[in-house]
């Protein structure tokens, strides 16, 4: 704390330690049976571990909770996506298609798009929540009532991902900016090269010449570590053809891998 401190005043920036907040993040067995008393001191400042209710626990407009379940994320996003979309439906029969896909894209898909990689590998009973958004959002541009209706042809139709692709495009998108050189250190820490492949061993997993393959690091085979990037990132770079990994252009890159997402449902 006393380094970010000093970083940002030597950037003229100012830390305030009494909107500083300390969170306590666990197991919630763990948080359960122990009763933790943490406690920091910044400067003449105490800070106690911040209650998660509320405004609190959040960052860059993310909700957090204590054991990194994004409940409160999802729930919050839930919440906003559907005020949109009753207010959309309201003016719906003013509104043609190519409007209402406009509108959903804007005020709706954005929401549900937002720092969604922190989704990666959530449980479905979690993720649908988001997914009965999106297809109520994709009933809504097709004035489709009979929830019977199979929307697979809609959603390609209307150039939309499903919840669980979109988590995957934006997964892969921030390792191809990794991979090329376009991302952040912090990023570049966290995944590296697999240099340990047998040219004389061709399998479904290492094909010869492939030389954009991450190595996929040895983990316990938990919940937790199948959520870390580092872990989830290499698995969902390898799984894509070389021809689309070899790509250097971002945007080229994402037009190649929505469309190989489109073709796989």
């Amino acid at each position: 704390l006393a380094e970010i401190k000093a970083w940002m005043v030597r950037n003229f920036m100012k830390l305030n330690e009494s909107k500083t907040e300390l969170m306590v993040i666990g197991k919630s067995h763990v948080l359960k049976k122990c009763e933790l008393s943490v406690s920091l001191q910044f400067g003449s400042t105490t800070i106690l571990p911040t209650e998660c209710k509320g405004d609190s626990w959040k960052s860059l407009g993310v909700k957090f909770d204590e054991t990194l379940s994004m409940e409160r994320q999802i729930n919050s996003v839930k919440k906003k996506c559907s005020w949109t979309m009753m207010n959309l439906r309201q003016i719906g029969r003013y509104l043609d298609e190519n409007i209402k896909l406009m509108m959903v894209k804007q005020l709706v898909i954005s929401k549900l798009d937002y720092c969604n990689s922190l989704y990666m590998n959530l449980p479905k009973t979690r993720l649908n929540k988001l997914k009965s958004i999106l297809n109520g959002a994709v009933r809504f541009i097709y004035n489709i009532n009979d929830r019977t209706t199979d929307l697979v042809p809609f959603y390609k139709k209307s150039h939309i991902l499903p919840i669980d692709q979109r988590i995957f495009f934006k997964i892969c998108l921030l390792t191809h900016k990794t991979v090329h050189g376009y991302a952040p250190c912090y990023l570049k820490e966290l995944v590296e090269m697999d240099l340990e492949l047998n040219a004389t061993t061709n399998t479904r997993s290492k094909i010869e010449g492939d030389h954009l393959r991450l190595r996929i690091p040895r983990t316990a085979n938990t919940k937790v570590e199948a959520r870390r990037f580092s872990n989830y990132a290499p698995v969902a770079w390898n799984s894509l053809p070389l021809t689309i990994r070899c790509i250097a252009d971002t945007d080229c890159f994402k037009r190649m891998l929505k469309n190989h997402l489109y073709n796989q449902f």
